[in-house]
């Protein structure tokens, strides 16, 4: 029996009907798959409208991004006329800087996902570490302005994604950004489930950086099944609790932390899928993993997903322009494709990178070897 076949009759799928769904998110790929191996009908609206959701997807929608946020009049052009007739919206990454808009989508369609309100509590540096300091999870120092010498701090920009935004600290500030200690350690994430009271871990990954000059801290890729010790696992899952308990944080969701040793510091919650939910799940293509999103957001927690062999995923990006040719042959092992000849501006994704093997350090080992393979065969690609 194939896997779409078997997952459309397992236990997972009795207990959710297919529906029909609007996906949007900075790249709602790996959502969009998940969803259709589901079994629910999808339109999918992101950034990319890249060959592999094309493919899934039974409409896709372009939605242009600016200033940290999606444009508000093609979010509102495109997207907003959609929603008579879903079933459910569910939203990934792009909505942290402008929470309002899924209000605005809550007016007339059923989101799956955290509200608003929480969204924007998260996300809120002021609330957001209040909140961690009431209820004794360790995080860096932060503040809004500093008094003395920026060496040593990072600057980060509220509700910011993908580690794009983050630099070092200057003498300047304005009231979209604050000011955060620089830790040593790891980055680290705990994916879990949240039914509004109580979590499920999903899996403990690391957090890998692809830095260039203008942006030290961007965001590189994931590996799943990080090597930790079992008291910092436990630390991270207790913070997802705490959270979880006072902010009613319900579906998917990601802790971000800063591990050195056995010490723990949390660096914010996304409260949303996260690019680690590409991870799990892979031999259902995430079918399980996305339902289990949805049961989460109605107030129920679905069983543990099995053992999984590690995964990783990397980022391909442009080391400056290139110009695709339409039929270039994709790896098998390459998503988030551009559709058909395209041109890619410098740092601009150019695909994804994944490996599965038995440890996280074997995983990432075959994607970096992957990563490298194919910008030797792409390099004939180059505008230089």
């Amino acid at each position: 029996m194939s896997i779409w076949t078997s997952c459309r009759h397992s236990k997972w799928r009795a207990r959710i009907s297919p529906k029909r769904l609007i996906l949007a998110a900075v790249s709602s790929r790996p959502l969009v798959r998940a969803a259709v191996a589901a079994g629910h009908s999808v339109v999918a609206a992101d950034l990319f409208c890249d060959a592999d959701t094309r493919s899934c997807a039974t409409r896709t929608l372009t939605l242009t991004y600016r200033d940290g946020g999606f444009d508000r009049a093609s979010f509102f052009r495109e997207l907003l006329p959609t929603l008579a007739g879903a079933d459910g919206f569910v939203f990934g990454s792009g909505f942290e800087t402008q929470p309002d808009l899924i209000e605005m989508v809550a007016r007339d369609c059923r989101v799956y996902g955290n509200d608003a309100k929480t969204v924007a509590a998260c996300k809120n540096p002021v609330m957001f570490f209040s909140q961690l300091a009431s209820l004794g999870i360790a995080f860096p120092e932060t503040r809004h302005a500093l008094a003395g010498s920026p060496e040593g701090w990072l600057c980060k920009r509220i509700g910011g994604s993908g580690g794009v935004h983050i630099r070092a600290a200057s003498d300047t500030a304005d009231d979209l950004h604050y000011f955060q200690r620089q830790v040593t350690g790891e980055p680290c994430s705990l994916l879990f489930l949240a039914d509004g009271r109580q979590v499920m871990a999903v899996g403990y990954n690391r957090l890998l950086l692809a830095p260039v000059e203008a942006q030290p801290y961007r965001y590189g890729g994931v590996v799943s099944r990080a090597e930790l010790l079992d008291a910092v696992k436990g630390e991270m899952l207790q913070a997802a609790q705490k959270l979880t308990a006072t902010l009613h944080l319900r579906g998917l969701n990601s802790l971000d932390c800063m591990v050195d040793g056995d010490n723990v510091y949390v660096l914010e919650i996304n409260p949303r899928p996260s690019a680690s939910f590409a991870l799990y799940d892979a031999g259902n293509h995430g079918a399980a993993l996305f339902d289990a999103h949805l049961l989460a957001c109605e107030g129920r927690l679905s069983e543990p997903l099995p053992a999984e062999p590690a995964q990783a995923h990397l980022i391909y990006y442009a080391p400056c322009e290139m110009s695709i040719a339409d039929g270039y042959d994709w790896p098998e092992w390459t998503s988030d494709l551009p559709a058909g000849a395209a041109s890619i501006k410098v740092n601009d994704p150019v695909c994804s990178v994944t490996a599965s093997a038995d440890t996280a350090d074997s995983a990432l080992a075959l994607a970096e070897q992957r990563l490298m393979w194919l910008k030797q065969d792409t390099h004939q690609f180059l505008e230089f």
